[in-house]
C-alpha cells in the first residue's frame, strides 16, 4: 500500500485493500478460513506487509491444526463447557468462578490454586472486553510443581480462544461495531523481588508473550500495570526487549496513583472498588476477581460438589422449586438445620417486597453478619435463576421479608455454582427459589419438543460458613 495508514484508525477503504492484498497471496483454504477480522489483525501486526503477513497467517493455521486449536472446548452459548477463568457482567454465559466441575481437569484446578486471581470483568467506555489479573498474588514457584510448559499453554490458549470465540462477539454485538481488542490491567500488588527475579517463571514469560504475538496479534488494545514498585522497574527493563514495538507502545505503567488513568478507560460502576471504581460484585464469591491465594472466596476441592444434601427434578411444565433454611444464631447450641417447605410462589416473580441492596443483608444496631453458602449443580437445561429472601423469626417482629439476593441467573449445567449470601446473626429463614430460565434469559439456544420433556436434575446443600469450612478444612475466607 502507497499511502501512510494509521494502523488504529484505517479508512474503509485502506482496510479494504490491505485486506484484499493479503487475501491473494493466500490459498484457497486459508481464504475460507480466515475472516476478514484475522486477516487485519495479522496484516496489522506485519505493519500492511502483505507478504509477510501471508507467511504468518500460514505459520498460524499450521499452528492451529497440529496443536487441535480449533478443538479446544470453549464455553459458548450452544454448548455446555464450562467457562475457564472467572467472569462478570456478560450474557452469552453467566457470572462464574471456576469450580471443580466433572469437565475441569485437575491441571485446571491445580493452576488455579497458583494463579494470583482473574477475570473478565465488564467492558471498558468502549465496549471493550476488560480483563483484570492480580499478578502480585502469584505463587510463582509452584507453577512448574503442577504442570508442564504445555500444559501452562493449552490452559492459556483456551482462555485466548474464549476471549476470541465468546467474549469478542459478545461485545461486538453490544457495541453495535467490531470489538477485537480488550482492556488488560495487572496489578502488582503483593509481588516481591523473589518473584520478578525468578528465572524458570520469567522463561515462561518471555515463551508466552512470543506465542502471543505469533498466533494472537492486535487482541490487546491497552495494557495497564498497576501498584508497579521501584524494583519492577529492573524486570521491565528485561520483559520490554521481548515486546514489538507496537505492542510496547500500549503498554502504560502506573505506580499507587492509577485510579484516575483507570478511570479514563474504564467506567466507575465496571471497574472493582480496590482498583479505585465502585463495583464490587458481592453477588459472587470473591467479589471481582477471586483468588486463592488471597483467599478471599472458598475454594472447595471436587467432593464438595458431588452427593449434595437435595435433589429435585425441574421441567419448562414446572420450572419451580422452593425451599426453607432455618438460621440460627452462631452462638447457639445448636447448628442451623435446613428444612423443607412449599413457598412455592412466594419469591418475587409472583409479589412484590421492600428489598435491600443488591448482594447486602437486612441490619439493625445489634445485628452481627453471618454467611451461609450455597452449592448447586443441574444436569442440562439453558441456566437456573436463584433468588433468595430473609425473614426474621417471631410472629411479633415488624420486619417485612427482605431481599438479600436478587433474581441471578447462573449456568450450573456447565460447572457447579458456589452462591456466599448474608444474613444477620439472628434466628429467620432464608427462602429460597430456584426456577428454570425464562426463554428470554440466557443466550442458550432453546430445545426441541422432545428435549423439553426430559427433566432437568438440580441438585443443591446448603451451609453455614463455619460448618463448611469446617467440613473441607478450610481456611477462613478473608474478604477484603
Amino acid at each position: 500500500m502507497n499511502a501512510t495508514v494509521d494502523l488504529d484508525n484505517p479508512t474503509p477503504e485502506q482496510k479494504a485493500e490491505a485486506i484484499e492484498l493479503l487475501r491473494a497471496r493466500l490459498s484457497d483454504a486459508a481464504n475460507e478460513y480466515c475472516s476478514d477480522l484475522d486477516i487485519w489483525r495479522f496484516s496489522v501486526a506485519r505493519q500492511l506487509d502483505a507478504d509477510k503477513a501471508a507467511v504468518m497467517i500460514n505459520e498460524w493455521m499450521e499452528w492451529r491444526k497440529c496443536a487441535d486449536i480449533d478443538d479446544l472446548p470453549v464455553a459458548q452459548p450452544d454448548n455446555t463447557y464450562p467457562v475457564p477463568y472467572p467472569i462478570r457482567g456478560y450474557y452469552s454465559v453467566a457470572d462464574a468462578n471456576l469450580t471443580a466441575g466433572p469437565q475441569v481437569s485437575d491441571v485446571q484446578l491445580k493452576l488455579n490454586k497458583t494463579f494470583g486471581g482473574g477475570c473478565w470483568h465488564k467492558r471498558d467506555k468502549d465496549g471493550r472486553p476488560v480483563y483484570i489479573e492480580r499478578a502480585g498474588r502469584y505463587l510463582i514457584k509452584d507453577i512448574a510443581k503442577v504442570t508442564s510448559l504445555s500444559g501452562l499453554f493449552e490452559f492459556h490458549y483456551l482462555m485466548q480462544e474464549f476471549m476470541r470465540r465468546t467474549v469478542f462477539p459478545e461485545c461486538s454485538q453490544l457495541a453495535g461495531h467490531e470489538v477485537s481488542q480488550q482492556v488488560v490491567v495487572f496489578d502488582l500488588a503483593g509481588i516481591s523481588i523473589g518473584m520478578l527475579s525468578h528465572i524458570p517463571a520469567l522463561n515462561m514469560l518471555r515463551e508466552m508473550l512470543s506465542k502471543d504475538q505469533l498466533y494472537y496479534p492486535e487482541c490487546m488494545h491497552r495494557t495497564y500495570i498497576v501498584n508497579a514498585p521501584s524494583m519492577f522497574v529492573t524486570a521491565w527493563k528485561l520483559i520490554r526487549s521481548w515486546l514489538d514495538p507496537r505492542v510496547l507502545s500500549k503498554i502504560h505503567i502506573l505506580g499507587k496513583d492509577y485510579a484516575p488513568e483507570l478511570l479514563k478507560q474504564i467506567p466507575a460502576h465496571s471497574l472493582p472498588a480496590f482498583l479505585g471504581g465502585t463495583c464490587r460484585c458481592s453477588h459472587m464469591p470473591g467479589g471481582c476477581v477471586p483468588s486463592v491465594p488471597l483467599g478471599n472466596f472458598p475454594d472447595l476441592p471436587r467432593k464438595a460438589y458431588v452427593n449434595l444434601h437435595h435433589r429435585v427434578q425441574l421441567s419448562y411444565s414446572q420450572p419451580q422449586h422452593s425451599f426453607t433454611y432455618d438460621v440460627v444464631p452462631a452462638d447457639a447450641d445448636d447448628p442451623p438445620t435446613p428444612m423443607s417447605s412449599p413457598l412455592m410462589g412466594y419469591a418475587s416473580w409472583l409479589g412484590i417486597r421492600r428489598e435491600s441492596p443488591q448482594g447486602s443483608a437486612p441490619t439493625s444496631p445489634s445485628a452481627r453478619t453471618r454467611y451461609v453458602y450455597v452449592r448447586f449443580t443441574a444436569d442440562r437445561g439453558r441456566g437456573i435463576v436463584v433468588e433468595v429472601l430473609w425473614q426474621p423469626s417471631g410472629s411479633g417482629s415488624s420486619d417485612e421479608g427482605v431481599l438479600v439476593y436478587p433474581e441471578f441467573l447462573f449456568d450450573p449445567q456447565r460447572a457447579p455454582v458456589l452462591l456466599e449470601l448474608e444474613a444477620p446473626n439472628r434466628a429467620g429463614q432464608l427462602l429460597f427459589n430456584w426456577r428454570v430460565a425464562n426463554f428470554d434469559e440466557g443466550q442458550a439456544p432453546f430445545p426441541d419438543a422432545e428435549e423439553a420433556r426430559i427433566p432437568i436434575q438440580l441438585e443443591y446443600s446448603i451451609d453455614t460458613e463455619e460448618s463448611l469450612v469446617s467440613e473441607f478444612n478450610l481456611s477462613p475466607i478473608k474478604r477484603v
